[in-house]
């Protein structure tokens, strides 16, 4: 019997080890240079050099290296000697996720052994009964595609996992009366599992709860004690920053929504959660679109069958592990239990909702599930041989099936990757891969190769500056429109922006590469599904056709969707680019079709519901505001659905209030014409602009009152669009219409023409010329530019400065003005040349070592 039982101990423990092989050979197969998540990823690698620079937390791709406190430090620590070894490479931080899972796995399979080690009294005489679950959960857990795809993603998830698995192994293997060295082990993993992810404070706060009622068990109150210290100090620290965390950030929801509203948000949070959790159990579940099915390159299979079923059985699963918490109470299943508790309860709490929020409780649940069926399996006593060999049997082959579902899915995610890897240019050109395979490791080389080291970016991906190693700011292009992206680019300053390539079709607002009136954008770099474009002044204050067109994102929505047609991505840019071009009435008809195939999306929902308001059905959009408020990933939308879900009420009572929502006067109609033309020609929307103007006017006659505000908005835009003759017609019309403005508009372009002329008369001296001008148009030059910086085109005002300082070279207004134009397209080194040049003039001036100041601080090099 002792060789037999040490031939099986040795045959389970070679399983285990094949077991890790296989899991290890599938992460490999796995690897390649993508973060994939944003800012996360990068973040926690740029963080993990600037701990062992020697500079403290501290976002070192940012100007001025501010201290960080959004994201605890501890995956940052643990990256440290990846760090030392490969600065900023993705493969080291990859391999540290890769190392922490296999230790996962292993943890989860001691885990589970010792919680039937000291329980069951059977053990040592039938040991196979116990290690075939354990090995079984672990297996499950390993080829799981959710535990495939984070563990290759530079993410905590794996890690806290592993974390929280060896500190309720300890406790399982010694409950009370702890050794030291056993006291201290888990101590530090105590104090540091908070700072993995700040949820860790859940485990914490069970510990705390099991042992203190319990004087045998007060030893481990130390660790505990510690834990809740160290938090306390990054709370702490956090604060005296300044700086918003979770726990004021769930503050702020209180406030906001009052104690009714939090609740009734708690109940749905409490539901999405565990329709999340259910989706980590039955990968592939029905309704709803899992995070890595966006690294598979075609249609991702949902499991056959209702939601319904899945939920039962995620619920009965969720019922046995809890009572086999109950049953090893001694083992520490009073910890796991309030641990599981906790952790939802805080989840319900937290505002953001994210699918990869309940992963972590997937392996504690699961490590319980042997033992709950066993003990409630022991209570049936008719026909119990009978029925145990049916339910074996049919959980067998529900087992069976669900391993081989989950293989299927992780070779898909395999073989998407081992495309990349193999033959990217064509992949990229044939497959339409989803915006989650873009190369911005790649781009950043570019960066970092072609461009100058005081260079500063707004990118949509943050994992750009460890490669690129500039300065840099995360911004969402998507949900950003003209106004926004001008302060974030001053904010900065910037001189290039990285986004998504224009297969992308909502990555960007595409219309601003041609009709910006501030900036140029040109694409200098477009490979592997990044685009690059440079910022210069658009000196000429008009926009150009050359890179975008009407229409042109619908039709390369519509052609991706048709090759593609059950790729997510493609089909929430379908959608967005149907909501663009206001064909709503098709938008709700192709959203109603994806939800009756169980495909939902908060993205999708949003667009519905404002859908839904542009047709005047507001009670709809009030339901699908609220449904996505309880949707995953909500967060990067909840102010578009805050605004969504308040326009609808306010325009519902206000409907109530004043009867007949149609009959409205026709001077509020014509309102709204201008209204809109002006929203648009605000956010360059120069093209769009032009065509409410124009329909507006062809109504003239049903509100003549206010026609020549009308003409005079299409006199500016016709003027953006450089149709000046036209411009001039216009503002002819506007001002026989009474319209104050469009003469001094008149005016204005009446002395540009004075101007250009005295800039271009022929010379017969350069002294005749810059007498001429000094004398007559100095005064005409300063006011012409303070209206083009009025009218919103700086660049040209740049430009009218500079030709001035060329032909008047020693005028300090004009200098000035000319600096402070350059400092607000980070042009240093011209405004350099103006600084000298104006301190010659009035070395006194109290501005200068202030102007001195903001070009040293655009001078100034990223410590990478």
């Amino acid at each position: 019997m002792k060789g037999l039982s040490q031939s099986s101990k040795r045959s389970h423990q070679i399983s285990v080890l094949l077991l890790l092989i296989l899991f290890s050979g599938m992460v490999i197969a796995r690897w390649n240079q993508l973060y994939f998540y944003t800012p996360d990823s990068a973040r926690y690698v740029i963080m993990a050099k600037s701990l062992v620079n020697g500079t403290g937390y501290r976002e070192i791709d940012t100007p001025g290296e501010p201290l960080y406190a959004h994201r605890p430090p501890g995956m940052s620590l643990l990256l440290s000697p990846a760090a030392l070894i490969a600065p900023y490479n993705v493969m080291g931080a990859k391999a540290t996720v890769w190392l922490s899972g296999l230790a996962m796995l292993t943890l989860l399979y001691l885990y589970v052994l010792q919680l039937h080690k000291s329980e069951q009294s059977s053990f040592k005489s039938y040991p196979t009964l116990y290690y075939w679950p354990a090995i079984l959960i672990a297996g499950m857990i390993a080829i799981n595609p959710y535990t495939l795809f984070f563990s290759t993603l530079v993410m905590s998830e794996i890690p806290f996992m592993a974390c929280s698995l060896a500190i309720l192994y300890l406790l399982a293997v010694q409950t009370e009366s702890p050794g030291k060295w056993h006291l201290a082990c888990f101590t530090c993993l105590l104090i540091f599992l908070p700072f993995l992810r700040t949820i860790g404070i859940a485990l914490v706060l069970a510990v705390g709860i099991w042992a203190i009622f319990h004087k045998a068990r007060w030893r481990w109150l130390i660790g505990v004690a510690c834990s809740l210290l160290a938090t306390g100090f990054w709370m702490f620290r956090n604060s005296a920053l300044e700086k918003s965390g979770y726990t004021s950030v769930a503050l702020q929801e209180l406030k906001s929504q009052g104690v009714i509203g939090t609740v009734f948000n708690i109940l749905q949070r409490s539901q999405t959660h565990f329709d999340s959790f259910c989706q980590k159990l039955f990968p592939d579940m029905p309704g709803a679109m899992p995070r890595y099915s966006r690294m598979i390159l075609d249609e991702n299979a949902i499991l056959p069958g209702p939601v319904g079923v899945y939920l039962l059985l995620g619920a009965i699963v969720l019922a046995l592990s809890c009572y086999g918490m109950i049953k090893r109470r001694r083992q520490g299943g009073t910890v796991a239990l309030w641990y599981l508790i906790f952790s939802l309860g805080i989840l319900s709490l937290w505002p953001w909702v994210q699918q990869r929020f309940t992963l972590p409780l997937l392996p504690v649940v699961l490590a319980f599930l042997p033992a709950g069926w066993g003990d409630f399996s022991n209570h049936f006593e008719v026909s119990r041989p009978l029925f145990r060999k049916i339910l074996f049997a049919t959980c067998s082959l529900l087992l069976i099936l669900l391993a081989g579902w989950q293989l299927k899915t992780d070779s898909a995610l395999i073989d998407a990757n081992l495309k990349m890897i193999r033959d990217p240019q064509n992949f990229y050109k044939d497959q339409l891969p989803p915006n989650q395979f873009s190369n911005w490791t790649a781009a950043g080389t570019w960066i970092r190769e072609n461009t100058a080291p005081s260079t500063r970016l707004i990118t949509r991906r943050a994992d750009i500056a460890t490669t690129g190693h500039r300065f840099q700011k995360l911004n969402f292009f998507e949900i950003t429109n003209a106004e926004q992206l001008h302060k974030e680019i001053q904010k900065l300053p910037a001189d290039y922006l990285v986004t998504f390539s224009r297969d992308t079709v909502s990555a960007f607002p595409w219309h601003l590469l041609d009709q910006d009136l501030v900036y140029r954008m040109t694409p200098v770099y477009d490979e592997q599904g990044v685009m690059i474009l440079k910022l210069e002044p658009n000196r000429s204050g008009t926009i150009r056709n050359q890179y975008w067109h009407p229409n042109d994102s619908l039709k390369l929505a519509r052609a991706a969707i048709e090759k593609f047609p059950h790729r997510l991505a493609f089909q929430v840019a379908y959608a967005q680019q149907l909501f663009a071009a206001a064909h709503y009435d098709e938008l709700i008809d192709y959203v109603g079709n994806l939800e009756q195939q169980q495909i939902t999306d908060v993205r999708l929902t949003n667009l519905l519901a404002w859908s839904y308001i542009k047709t005047k059905q507001y009670q709809k959009s009030i339901r699908e505001f609220e449904r996505a408020f309880s949707m995953p990933d909500q967060k990067m939308l909840r102010r578009d659905l805050v605004r969504g879900i308040n326009l609808a009420h306010d325009t519902l009572e206000a409907s109530y209030q004043s009867g007949a929502q149609d009959e409205q006067p026709a001077v509020q109609s014509d309102q709204v014409d201008l209204q809109l033309a002006e929203h648009y020609l605000r956010f360059s929307e120069i093209t769009t602009a032009e065509q409410t103007l124009v329909k507006a006017l062809k109504q003239s006659s049903a509100y003549p009152g206010s026609a020549g505000k009308r003409h005079h908005l299409l006199a500016k835009i016709y003027l953006a669009e450089g149709r000046k003759q036209e411009a001039v017609q216009q503002l002819n019309h506007a001002i026989a219409s009474g319209e104050v403005e469009a003469s001094q508009t008149l005016h204005m372009l009446q002395l540009e023409e004075k101007i250009e002329h005295l800039l271009k008369i022929p010379q017969k001296t350069d002294d005749a010329k810059q007498e001429h001008l000094t004398a007559e148009s100095l005064q005409d030059v300063l006011t012409l530019v303070s209206w083009y910086q009025e009218s919103g085109v700086p660049g040209k005002a740049l430009s009218l400065l500079e030709r001035t300082n060329t032909l008047i070279p020693n005028q300090p207004e004009i200098l000035r003005l000319l600096i402070q134009s350059q400092l607000f397209y980070a042009q240093t080194t011209d405004a350099e040349k103006t600084l000298i040049q104006l301190n010659k003039l009035t070395p006194a001036s109290p501005n200068l070592e202030g102007i001195k100041q903001q070009i040293e601080s655009l001078r100034r090099l990223p410590r990478f």
